[in-house]
């Protein structure tokens, strides 16, 4: 029997290229639509004057019959809508497969341009006179790590759309996960204007610079580099090619949310406070970027080995529980401490952090970072986190 979807075994995806009537596609991807794509930070309408004037003749264009190129939709979906698409052999089952998923599940992974346009030429078309069809690429996944994997090399290579947004993209769902596998933060997309008021808080763009850290294994990642960005991309898409890094990334966040529960419990002492304090209080330090990515990229070493090198899995589980124990020793300590502010030390942290004029971010990602390694080696032993503060000289 012939079947309108193809198996993609490498990361157990499927793949299925079906036709629907443009009304029916806009009416299905209404909500993600207005959400740009329903996946945070996809690309809006283009504003540009070249932009504007593309889109106006791709508008005549389909308005006079002409066929555009596959818009591209993921999904996640449960084991049963899988097998169900494995059993579509017609378009008329392809139809109905997709109108029976969740439409909150649905995202636009490629085609909003396209969506654009076909929204304006129906609103333009006479009434009743415009019934064309748009080709649908339908990629499903039973997990997220297998869509996120196959969507990062299917858009690798777009040059105007930059690393951040791009991630921030594909990882909608992955970020829906980790908001639902740590109970305690709070995750605020890119174009939310939520500050971050607490421990726990994160936006969804430095959540991609926390992953960006961990894949690369380093602290030091410019994206904003052309290079860089490429790098960051392979590295991302080498890591995501394995199952067990998206866990191992998501347990990295609860830890660095339980060590910042941790932190925000204190606040420095007032006799070491003047205008030039950096850290004033706990949740200070990861409002900091390079404290956070630092976290993130000292977890990862320690995970995973030594940048360059071929990731490591074989010994994950185990090294995990013992970062893991590591981390809730200290946050226990941290607890347990008569004083919490003289355990984490302030006047240290804040003097060493002060210690450099130029290029500071640098300097306080390599800081955090070799505090951070030492913390996850040596937290048994510590009595104070003096000792991380004063590891990189």
């Amino acid at each position: 029997m012939d079947t309108i979807f193809l198996e993609d075994t490498r990361v157990n995806c499927l793949s299925g290229l079906g036709h629907l009537d443009v009304k029916d596609y806009l009416s299905l991807v209404n909500d993600v639509y207005r959400e740009n794509g329903g996946i945070a930070g996809q690309r809006a309408p283009l504003k540009t004057k070249t932009g504007i004037n593309i889109r106006k003749r791709m508008i005549d264009d389909i308005k006079r019959g002409a066929i555009l190129p596959p818009i591209v939709i993921g999904a996640v979906v449960p084991a049963a809508i899988f097998d169900q698409a494995l059993a579509c052999a017609s378009n008329e089952d392809f139809s109905n497969l997709i109108k029976s998923i969740d439409r909150s599940a649905l995202s636009i992974i490629d085609g909003m341009q396209r969506t654009t346009a076909l929204d304006a030429a129906v609103g333009e078309a006479e009434s009743g006179k415009f019934n064309k069809t748009i080709r649908i690429d339908f990629w499903l996944a039973k997990s997220i790590d297998s869509l996120v994997y196959r969507m990062l090399v299917l858009n690798t290579g777009q040059v105007p759309w930059d690393i951040k947004r791009q991630l921030e993209t594909i990882y909608k769902q992955i970020l829906v996960v980790i908001g639902e596998a740590i109970p305690n933060i709070d995750v605020f997309n890119i174009d939310e204007k939520e500050r971050r008021s607490g421990a726990g808080q994160y936006r969804a763009t430095r959540i991609v610079e926390l992953f960006l850290a961990f894949t690369s294994r380093k602290p030091h990642i410019e994206i904003k580099e052309k290079v860089a960005e490429d790098f960051a991309r392979m590295e991302a898409t080498e890591a995501t090619s394995n199952e067990q890094a998206l866990p191992a990334f998501i347990e990295t966040m609860k830890l660095l949310a339980a060590l910042d529960q941790g932190f925000a419990s204190t606040a420095t002492p007032h006799e070491y406070i003047d205008e030039s304090t950096r850290f004033k209080e706990g949740r200070d330090i990861f409002t900091s970027a390079p404290a956070s990515i630092a976290f993130s990229a000292a977890a990862a070493q320690y995970l995973l080995g030594k940048p360059g090198y071929p990731f490591e899995f074989s010994e994950l589980t185990e090294k995990l529980e013992a970062l893991r124990k590591s981390v809730l020793t200290i946050t226990s300590k941290i607890a347990g401490a008569s004083s919490k502010a003289d355990f984490i030390d302030y006047l240290t942290l804040n003097q060493k952090i002060s210690a450099r004029s130029g290029r500071i971010g640098e300097y306080e990602r390599e800081f955090f970072f070799r505090a951070f390694e030492h913390m996850f080696a040596h937290a048994e032993d510590l009595q104070t986190l003096t000792p991380c503060w004063s590891a990189y000289k």
